[in-house]
């Protein structure tokens, strides 16, 4: 194992090879939002308004591909990184996430311990337990539900880590309360209620199993402790190489290792802080960080 002290050069280049990216402010992503929240509003009043279900259906898979790239989105907040503005994103965060009963507050707390124990911690939140080949499509098949589920478990695991998961239970659970009670009250009123369910349970599975698999690509196989923290998250994380375009849509989450390393970095920053990383680290002699060429190649390296 490398003397630590033989290191400091490595990661006094790699902090100062994306320094200037972190120092300017965010960038809000309102644009994006704006979209996406149009997407979501127009699948949502297809919905309830076309008769025929196969349109229906398309109208909630509209509804299910903008609340997936939503929930990424409330990913950044988690970071400050969406608005630049943490209040107020948050604020936004939980309202997304809590039609879909995502404990976002809950989620955010225990994401903070996923970026401290990841690929050195075995208690991290995050981590996928079992990863043998063919695994991952049970991660997909658990959908959201699934997601949901392993949170609230690992949000109880780990109170005694993080008390402040007590409170944001707390919140989550009054907020996905009141909003359900809200929406199942207008679907009994105007006599949809079968329909709501079925619209939900479309975007629960088709939302769940694209974010299970989101997650899988992004550590699958990659438990790879270094001498360094920094070293641990560049190497534990797995970077996709997709145009820049779809990693603003799917919110910098490509580019995972830098992430990982340098979470205050705004989404748009993201390919150009890789670029940068990986030249500090062909410079001094180590090897690439883990690279997919696009999801269908990372969904091979899944195995």
């Amino acid at each position: 194992m490398p003397d630590p002290v033989a290191l400091r050069p490595l990661i006094r280049d790699l902090h100062a090879a994306v320094v200037d990216l972190q120092a300017r402010p965010i960038p809000p992503a309102w644009g994006r939002l704006l979209v996406l929240l149009a997407l979501l509003a127009a699948g949502g009043i297809g919905f309830w308004q076309l008769q025929a279900w196969p349109l229906r259906l398309a109208a909630a898979l509209l509804v299910a591909l903008a609340e997936t790239l939503l929930l990424i989105a409330s990913h950044e907040a988690c970071h400050g990184t969406l608005l630049g503005k943490q209040r107020l994103e948050l604020v936004l965060a939980a309202l997304i996430s809590w039609p879909m009963a995502w404990p976002l507050l809950t989620y955010r707390l225990l994401h903070r311990l996923h970026h401290r124990w990841n690929g050195c911690d075995r208690r991290d939140p995050e981590r996928i337990q079992v990863q043998q080949p063919g695994c991952w499509w049970r991660l997909v098949l658990a959908g959201g539900a699934g997601l949901i589920l392993r949170t609230l478990q690992e949000a109880l695991r780990l109170q005694a880590q993080q008390p402040a998961l007590r409170r944001a239970l707390l919140l989550d659970g009054l907020g996905i309360v009141l909003v359900q009670a809200l929406f199942l009250a207008l679907a009994i009123q105007h006599g949809h209620l079968l329909a709501y369910a079925l619209c939900w349970l479309v975007v629960e599975r088709v939302a769940g199993a694209l974010l299970q698999l989101r997650g899988a690509i992004e550590h699958w196989h990659l438990w790879d402790p270094q001498p360094h923290p920094l070293l641990t998250q560049l190497y534990g994380s797995r970077t996709v190489a997709v145009p820049d375009w779809l990693n603003g849509w799917l919110g910098g989450l490509p580019h995972h290792s830098a992430h990982h390393a340098f979470p205050a970095i705004a989404t748009g920053r993201l390919p150009q802080a890789t670029a940068c990383l990986q030249a500090v680290l062909r410079a001094h002699g180590y090897p690439p960080l883990p690279l997919s060429q696009g999801y269908g190649d990372a969904v091979k390296q899944l195995g």
